[in-house]
C-alpha cells in the first residue's frame, strides 16, 4: 500500500497549475504517457511542480479483503488508524520533474491506462495492471498545485490471492521543503 501511496505522489509530481499544457490518452502505456506530458509542454512550464521534499497523508475509508482472518483484518484496521497520524515524505528532483521515466507514473510493463487526463489543476486517471493470475484497477481524480495536491482513489482486484479485495481513500500532499536528501523518504 505504501508503494501505491508513492506511485500516486509521483503521478502529481509531473502536473501544471490550473492553467497551460493538458494530456489525454487512453489505452497508454506508462511510456506513453511520459513522453505525451513531456512533449506537452508541461514539463517547461513556469508553474510546474517544485522539487523538493513533499509530505503525504492517506486516509482510507472502505478496505474489503475476502477472506481474511478476523484478527489480521483487525491489525490491519489499527495499523491504517496509525498511518492517518503519521505522513510519508518522499524526495521529488528537478530530474524527476524534467524528465520522468517511464515507470514515474506507476505503470509497469503490466500496467496500462485505460485514461489518463491532466492538465488545468485536475487529474483523472483509471490504470489496469494484468498480472499472470489477477488484474488490478486503480481509478484516481482530483486537483493539484505546484505545491499541493488532493486525490481520490479507489482500487480493486480480481483473480489470484487479491480476488475481491477493494479499497478506497484519500490522499493529500504538499510541498514542505526546497531541499530533500535520501534520509527523508520514508
Amino acid at each position: 500500500m505504501k508503494h501505491a501511496v508513492c506511485v500516486i505522489a509521483s503521478v502529481v509530481c509531473l502536473s501544471a497549475c490550473n492553467k497551460g499544457p493538458t494530456v489525454e490518452l487512453h489505452n497508454a502505456t506508462g511510456n506513453q504517457v511520459a513522453k505525451a506530458v513531456a512533449v506537452s509542454g508541461m514539463m517547461n512550464s513556469d508553474t510546474m511542480i517544485e522539487p523538493g521534499l513533499w509530505e503525504t497523508k492517506a486516509t482510507y475509508s472502505e478496505m474489503n479483503i475476502p477472506g481474511l482472518p478476523p484478527q489480521y483484518a483487525e491489525k490491519m484496521k489499527q495499523s491504517m488508524a496509525e498511518a492517518r497520524e503519521k505522513p510519508s515524505h518522499h524526495c521529488i528532483t528537478e530530474a524527476d520533474v524534467k524528465k520522468p521515466k517511464e515507470d514515474f507514473f506507476g505503470a509497469d510493463k503490466d500496467c496500462k491506462f485505460q485514461h489518463f487526463t491532466m492538465g488545468g489543476g485536475k487529474m483523472d486517471i483509471a490504470m489496469v495492471c494484468n498480472r499472470e493470475d489477477s488484474t488490478q484497477t486503480m481509478n484516481m481524480s482530483g486537483n493539484y498545485t505546484p505545491t499541493t495536491y488532493s486525490l481520490d482513489m479507489a482500487m480493486n482486484a480480481s483473480g489470484g490471492q487479491e480476488n475481491g479485495m477493494s479499497i478506497k481513500g484519500h490522499i493529500d500532499s504538499h510541498r514542505v521543503a526546497a531541499q530533500c536528501t535520501d534520509k527523508q523518504d520514508d
